[in-house]
Order: C-alpha cells, then sequence, then structure tokens
C-alpha cells in the first residue's frame, strides 16, 4: 500500500509542477467557459432593417415606435439612422443590412389598401423572413389603435407586404471568416514561430554561444524576422488561394494592386506579432513556461478580435476592449482589402493601430529578450 501511495503522491507533485499540463487541464477550460459564456448565442437577435417613411403620419410613426421599441418594449428591428432610400437599398447589395421596408404615402388610409415594400438580400433569406413576420404581426394592432378599431374586430387587406429581392455583393459568413482566418494565421505563425525557437535555442546553450562569437548576435535576429516575414506572405498567399479555389471567395474584386498591397499589411502585423513572441521568449524560462504564456495572451484574441464570431453576438462592454486588440485591427483591415477591394492607404484606423503596438511589442521584446 505505501508503494501505491508513494507513486500517487509523485505523481501529483509532478502533475503540479508541470506549468504546461496545469494551464491545458485548468487555465485553458476555465478561458473558454469565460469567453464562449460572454457571447450571446442564446438571444433573439434583432435584424438590421432600415425603413423609410413616405406616409409621415400618425399611423406610419406608431409602426415605427412598435418596431423600435420606443414605447418601452424590446426592439424587434436595429434601424439605421439613415432615411434615404437609395442610399439605404446600396447598404442591402454590399451586405450591410439585411433589408429596407417602404411605408407608402397611403399607408394607415381606411379607404385604400397600402402595399408596403421589403426591399431584401437574397443571402439572408432566413432573415427576411423573420422580419416580415414581425411587420405583419404589428400592423395589424397598429392599424386598431390608430383606426379605433375593438381589438376583437379582424381587419383585413388593409395593408400588405409585397418582397423584392436583390442578390448583394457581400460574400456572406466566407467572406467574414476567410480573412480572419488568414489573420489569425499571421498572429500564431508569427508569434509561436519566434517563442519556441529563442526558447529552445536559449536553453540548448546556442544563443549563448552565438553571442560570444564576433559576429553581431543582431544579425541573427534580423535574418530571424526576415525569414519569419517572408514565410508569413507565403503562408498568406497560399491561404487566399485556397479561399479562392475552395471556399469560392473572391478576393479585393476589381482591384489587382491587392496582392501587393497586402504585402506591408502583412509585414506590419508580422512584425508585431513577431516582436510580441520575442517578449514572451525572453520572460519563459522553458518551454513549458513559453506555452501557457504564449497561449493566455493569444486565446482572447481568437474569439474576441471577429475571426470566427462577428462582434455583434458580445456584449458591447467587451467589443469596446476588443476592438483594440491588435488581431482585430489585422482582421479588420484584411477583411475591407479582401472583401470590398478596398486598398491599403485608406485603412488609416487598422494600419495606426497596427504601428502603435509594433512598437509596444518592440520595446517590451528590447528589455525583455536575453542572450542566456
Amino acid at each position: 500500500m505505501r508503494i501505491y501511495q508513494a507513486f500517487i503522491i509523485a505523481e501529483l507533485k509532478m502533475f503540479a509542477r508541470d506549468r504546461a499540463a496545469l494551464f491545458w487541464t485548468l487555465a485553458f477550460p476555465t478561458v473558454m467557459m469565460i469567453v464562449f459564456g460572454l457571447f450571446n448565442f442564446g438571444s433573439f437577435d434583432p435584424p438590421e432593417v432600415g425603413i423609410v417613411d413616405k406616409a409621415k403620419n400618425e399611423a406610419s410613426t406608431s409602426l415605427i415606435s412598435v418596431l423600435t421599441g420606443d414605447y418601452g418594449g424590446e426592439p424587434l428591428f436595429i434601424v439605421p439612422d439613415s432615411d434615404d432610400e437609395e442610399t439605404l437599398k446600396a447598404d442591402v447589395l454590399d451586405g450591410d443590412i439585411t433589408a429596407v421596408i417602404v411605408i407608402p404615402e397611403n399607408f394607415g388610409q381606411t379607404n385604400t389598401a397600402s402595399i408596403i415594400d421589403i426591399t431584401f438580400d437574397g443571402r439572408k433569406a432566413q432573415e427576411t423572413e423573420i422580419a416580415r413576420t414581425i411587420l405583419t404581426q404589428v400592423l395589424d394592432d397598429v392599424f386598431k389603435t390608430v383606426a379605433s378599431v375593438p381589438p376583437e374586430y379582424r381587419v383585413e387587406n388593409w395593408a400588405t407586404v409585397s418582397l423584392t429581392e436583390v442578390a448583394g455583393r457581400g460574400q456572406g459568413y466566407k467572406g467574414f471568416v476567410v480573412p480572419g482566418i488568414v489573420s489569425l494565421s499571421i498572429m500564431q505563425s508569427a508569434l509561436f514561430g519566434l517563442v519556441f525557437t529563442l526558447v529552445r535555442l536559449r536553453n540548448q546553450g546556442v544563443l549563448k554561444r552565438l553571442h560570444a562569437t564576433p559576429i553581431n548576435p543582431r544579425h541573427y535576429l534580423a535574418g530571424l524576422l526576415f525569414t519569419r516575414m517572408l514565410l508569413l506572405i507565403v503562408q498568406t498567399y497560399a491561404l487566399l488561394l485556397v479561399g479562392i479555389f475552395v471556399s469560392g471567395v473572391e478576393v479585393s474584386p476589381g482591384y489587382a494592386m491587392f496582392w501587393l498591397e497586402v504585402v506591408p499589411l502583412i509585414i506590419l502585423g508580422g512584425f508585431g506579432f513577431a516582436s510580441l513572441g520575442l517578449a514572451v521568449s525572453g520572460i519563459a524560462k522553458n518551454e513549458n513556461t513559453a506555452a501557457p504564456l504564449a497561449n493566455i495572451i493569444t486565446l482572447p484574441m481568437m474569439f474576441l478580435s471577429g475571426v470566427f464570431i462577428p462582434h455583434s453576438v458580445i456584449p458591447d462592454w467587451v467589443v469596446a476592449i476588443a476592438k483594440w486588440l491588435p488581431l482585430t485591427f489585422l482582421a479588420d483591415a484584411m477583411r475591407e482589402m479582401v472583401n470590398s477591394g478596398e486598398s491599403l492607404f485608406i485603412q488609416g484606423g487598422s494600419l495606426l493601430g497596427l504601428a502603435v503596438w509594433a512598437a509596444i511589442c518592440f520595446v517590451l521584446a528590447v528589455r525583455a529578450f536575453r542572450w542566456e
């Protein structure tokens, strides 16, 4: 019995001293529960629908107030500020909103039937059906209230809903997730590649011996960073080609210069994450310590930076923090360039955010880096 007790105690001690095992056993599941607990998967997410009010009377005002929750109830639609019909229909084509409801001038008149037109993105047919059902249910109650019709009476044919389908120019979820995965791969390759390489070489004494040679050791680091940036460019091109030929994503439609302009974005994002990797490698004593440190940094960004999941399902207070993360800046710029064919030079906010993070991470890398 004592032998078994000794083995059990020895195993427990080894497990408690193994930081990597502790991380994957306890910290990793905890992070997953916290992160996924923040997502708003189980609740109703109102569709984003533009409204053009051509009637501008009591009936149309009441209808809009019910749909937007102005009477104290939950909003049934998320309504953009704009009420210009052409602008809203352009937003539908671009995939920015689900549909546009046009309330006709004769809406609410008891002596004539009115037709409410819903122009919707054909790729969002399910969301549009939800919007049509909500609108149909609200119409009857609004008319009875405005026209002082008793609740028990049934009102028919005073207003009908007409659907107009348009072919949106957006690329749906695949256009969202492909640039996100490309950005995630840049972060992981730049950070993890340098962390484990440098920690291993330091523990093997290679960096110490290199530091003692007449050759400037900084040349080694410069060559390491240059090689990593080159690999990131090749990796990004390969993943984008997979997105084109396998996922059917149209990369930067109508803008061939994308394939050149994306290179500075890759280098800027890659340099920031590589510098962060240098900092982590300087702090970590060995590979068992490096893995938890690197994962603590990357896992929150993986789920909160809009790589797989849009920020619309994340609480606003979390989005207020997540929008400043370096992976968010990289994914946003990559997504705009890939889906909309936008030039690199109009991604000013994202580029500035990446540059600030790259500077911060480089300072941390310089202070934390050590040769032995």
